[in-house]
């Protein structure tokens, strides 16, 4: 093409890049932390030290600053940079969200960068069309716009610096190039999936023979094997690898390996279609919003020739066309640990997993037109159907930020996406379960309608079980919700939980012989909640056991010494008890824990000396 495609210059490119990037997601800046933020930020004791958890990050797998399942995940550079950050401006999401967009703008630039350096040929005002598409793909918003996936940007930041600094002829550079490609690794174990998109692109523009191609990739393998041995040994030292189940990956439901690939492949076709039209974007695919198909099924056979259809143009124009052949290399090799064809992983689904993909379908959709148009044709078409695709990515980049502002906002949106997914309604039921704070309140009618439908399509749903019997208890509902809870035991026998939520609920049903049965199960389980030994001390207190009613609240007071219920409950106790001198010093402690609205404890206090006929004392209490 002779004529300039584009009204700038060439020094313009860069700049309109990091604008289109700063359009598409300044609106995150003020979001919230949601999701696994809390898990990884927030709620996380290493992150909150800021620097000095640093050490604490390299020797520990991913979650074990928040809790100890070990899964086998080890990232510590996404928490190192969420380490410094909270030591520059502790508990604020602002700060995380604006590195978040920094790092983004960089990756966007970068991959400018390479494409210039890999396909020098091409015109830029072609290559900057793709990566401006890249720019503002609405696939991207969970990745930018959720603070936890910073180890997505990282790895890929880091592999196209290790890209773009790679040169065979510099011992300097692939030094440089071994080391961010290590840095890749640190960040997000799938990057190691990038390493052959580097090979491949040696391979063709070098016209290198393979064992070239292998000598020249010997400081990445070292690398390569340096991580995988820190890798191992970090989690090897931590508690034994959690088993996951169909709810963390739908395809564990599956009946057989065909159906299991089955459904692999129809998630596949997902993704392809995601590629180029992000439709349907959620935070969640769990079970059971992606069915369980036969590998013979229409939707398998879809996801199945479209896979043979990218490998088979990615042999034909290896030679003929480079550039398809790596675009295609971009969208497979990040898919090929995410998308369950070849071994299960820890979710079913996410659109995360296309971060990395997407930048060979934005290559394509450019690239494909000014193949096969005539010239006389090319400018219009790529200006104004880029243009056209741009402006719509953006507005969809956009508006789906706005779902990622805070938990309960990503939970109401999505549920209307995702229908089948138990997870979702769950979630949503739960967020509405926080916001009603009176009983009476409508969303408390609406969250058990939530949480009935995420039981209706998962049965075993434990969580959902258990919040729909605490739901139940606040309306009141007692048998209802003890059924719930009893459903919820079947599936765990184990829950310190559900045995104090049951034993509670039996006590407000007026059934304080079962609430003791359960309480005390739950305190076998080192269920320690002081409210649940106030609880097993009243009902004691109305089975007129008052000895063992006493035990219970002392349990209580040595868990919570501040509880003034508990005190003001255990004086009762003592005064039934006839140990009358003690039962006063229990009223007056529980006075002076809550001298407000406590006149029980006074009017106790004047019973009790009544009863031992110090009428003096009981008349000044009676009277206060």
């Amino acid at each position: 093409m002779q004529k300039a495609l584009l009204p700038f210059s060439h020094k313009w490119h860069l700049p309109l890049i990091i604008l289109s990037a700063l359009v598409a997601y300044l609106n995150t800046l003020h979001h919230g932390f949601v999701l696994d933020d809390i898990a990884v930020i927030e709620g996380n004791e290493f992150v909150k030290k800021g620097l000095g958890g640093i050490a604490q990050i390299l020797k520990t797998f991913y979650w074990q600053g928040f809790w100890n399942s070990n899964s086998g995940l080890y990232r510590p550079l996404s928490l190192i940079t969420f380490a410094i950050e909270w030591q520059l401006s502790p508990n604020n999401p602002l700060i995380h969200h604006f590195f978040n967009i920094v790092y983004y703008v960089i990756v966007c630039c970068l991959l400018y960068k390479l494409l210039l350096k890999w396909f020098p040929d091409l015109s830029a005002e072609i290559l900057l069309l793709m990566v401006l598409l890249f720019v503002v793909h609405p696939i991207h918003t969970e990745v930018v716009a959720n603070i936890k996936s910073r180890d997505e940007l990282l790895a890929l930041l880091f592999f196209l610096l290790s890209a773009i600094t790679f040169n065979t002829g510099s011992t300097k550079s692939i030094i440089l190039s071994s080391f961010y490609f290590f840095l890749a690794l640190l960040s997000k174990e799938g990057a190691i999936m990038l390493l052959p998109l580097l090979l491949i692109h040696i391979h063709i523009s070098r016209k290198a023979t393979i064992a070239a191609v292998l000598k020249s990739a010997i400081p990445f393998f070292a690398v390569s094997i340096a991580w995988l041995l820190l890798h191992r040994y970090v989690i090897g030292s931590g508690p034994q690898l959690i088993t996951y189940t169909y709810n963390d990956n739908a395809l564990l439901a599956a009946n057989s390996f065909l159906e299991q690939k089955g459904t692999a492949l129809g998630i596949m076709a997902r993704y392809v279609v995601k590629l180029i039209y992000p439709y349907e974007m959620a935070y969640d695919y769990s079970f059971s919003q992606i069915p369980i198909i036969g590998f013979f099924s229409l939707l398998s056979l879809v996801g199945l020739t479209m896979l043979i259809g990218l490998v088979y143009v990615f042999l034909k124009f290896y030679k003929k066309d480079p550039f398809i052949s790596i675009s295609i290399a971009f969208i497979l090799f990040p898919l090929l640990l995410t998308s369950n064809l070849f071994f299960t992983i820890g979710a079913t689904a996410a659109d995360r997993f296309l971060f990395a993909s997407s930048i060979g379908s934005c290559m394509l959709m450019v690239y494909l037109p000014f193949k096969f148009l005539k010239p006389a044709n090319q400018p219009t078409v790529l200006k104004y159907g880029t243009l056209i695709v741009f402006l719509v990515f953006t507005k969809m980049t956009f508006s789906r930020n706005k779902a990622w502002k805070d938990n309960f906002t990503l939970f109401e949106q999505d549920v209307t996406v995702v229908k089948n997914s138990a997870r979702a309604h769950y979630n949503y039921g739960t967020g509405l379960m926080g916001l009603a704070k009176e009983n009476t309140d409508q969303r408390l009618l609406k969250a058990k309608q939530e949480l009935e439908k995420s039981i209706e399509i998962d049965p075993n749903f434990f969580d959902a079980l258990m919040n729909l019997g605490t739901v139940h208890n606040r309306l009141k509902n007692y048998p209802t919700s003890i059924d719930l809870y009893r459903r919820a035991i079947g599936i765990n026998k184990n829950s310190k939980d559900v045995y104090g939520n049951i034993g509670e609920t039996f006590f407000r049903n007026n059934q304080p012989d079962s609430a003791v049965v359960y309480l005390r199960k739950a305190h076998s389980l080192s269920n320690h909640d002081p409210e649940t030994y106030n609880i097993e001390g009243t009902s004691l207190f109305k089975l007129q056991k008052y000895a063992e009613a006493c035990t219970a609240f002392e349990s209580g007071i040595e868990k919570d010494s501040s509880n003034s219920s508990i005190y003001l409950n255990y004086g009762n106790a003592l005064a039934m008890s006839n140990r009358d001198k003690e039962a006063i010093k229990a009223f007056e402690k529980s006075y002076s824990l809550q001298p407000a609205n406590n006149s029980q404890a006074l009017y106790f206090i004047a019973i009790t000396y009544n009863k031992m006929g110090d009428s003096t004392n009981a008349n000044k209490y009676y009277r206060e």
